[in-house]
């Protein structure tokens, strides 16, 4: 059972940060993501009306999946190897995420504009003590409902919204390119790389046929001492 470890982590590192449903599109948005230091990570965000689903491959086959339900308030979370899923209110996921929320920052536009795999882009900035964030945004793909910084679960850092993802709460425009940089380091880099408007299935954003529902509250009370993971 140790192998669901990692998955726990990533019940916090897919959070939605409170932001608006990008109601307009339907479809899949693929993105690279790097903290700057590791190879970057191909996340595939793909969306429908009120939902969400978000599929991170952390490397050697690994691929981790959570599915945001706006209406039901809920979160969803695959675990492949054990062909089951995990559900938990997304109130309590973001609670478990709050732990270090950080300072959210001003975010100011610029006049510097520029085309994104053929979508026109407005660069703005978010400056925080952290690091100061270029970002190029669309208006044509509805709000962004976040990463919660994914770069948590795979990689072991906090799960936290960073500073420039809580700048864009509320906003209608979509990030296709983030630069956060500290100094001259660079902290974060996003890149979107391909935009694939589709009708997508509802079946896409349930557990897939054959998934058992996983009770981590159950599995704990039946364990000794109260721990699935024996510490």
């Amino acid at each position: 059972m140790k192998k669901l470890l990692p998955l726990t982590l990533l019940v916090s590192a897919l959070l939605v940060p409170g932001a608006l449903l990008a109601k307009n599109f339907e479809g899949t948005i693929k993105m690279q993501i790097t903290d700057g230091r590791n190879k970057a990570m191909p996340l595939e965000y793909s969306l429908k009306e009120g939902l969400l689903r978000t599929d991170i491959q952390a490397g050697e086959g690994m691929t981790m999946t959570a599915i945001m339900d706006f209406a039901k308030d809920e979160m969803l979370m695959l675990m492949p190897d054990q062909q089951m899923y995990m559900v938990m209110p997304m109130k309590r996921a973001a609670a478990a995420a709050a732990g270090h929320t950080g300072e959210e920052p001003a975010l100011e536009k610029t006049g510097e504009t520029e085309t994104i795999i053929g979508y026109k882009c407005t660069k703005y900035l978010a400056k925080s003590k952290e690091a100061v964030t270029e970002i190029w945004a669309t208006e044509e793909l509805g709000a962004f409902m976040g990463l919660g910084s994914a770069m948590g679960g795979p990689m072991g850092k906090g799960a936290a919204p960073q500073a420039w993802e809580k700048a864009l709460v509320g906003k209608s425009f979509f990030p296709l390119r983030v630069i956060s940089t500290a100094g001259t380091k660079q902290k974060f880099r996003m890149d979107v790389t391909a935009v694939e408007g589709k009708s997508l299935p509802a079946t896409f954003f349930a557990p897939p046929a054959g998934y058992q529902k996983f009770d981590m509250g159950g599995m704990m009370k039946g364990m000794p001492g109260g721990n699935p993971f024996g510490r």
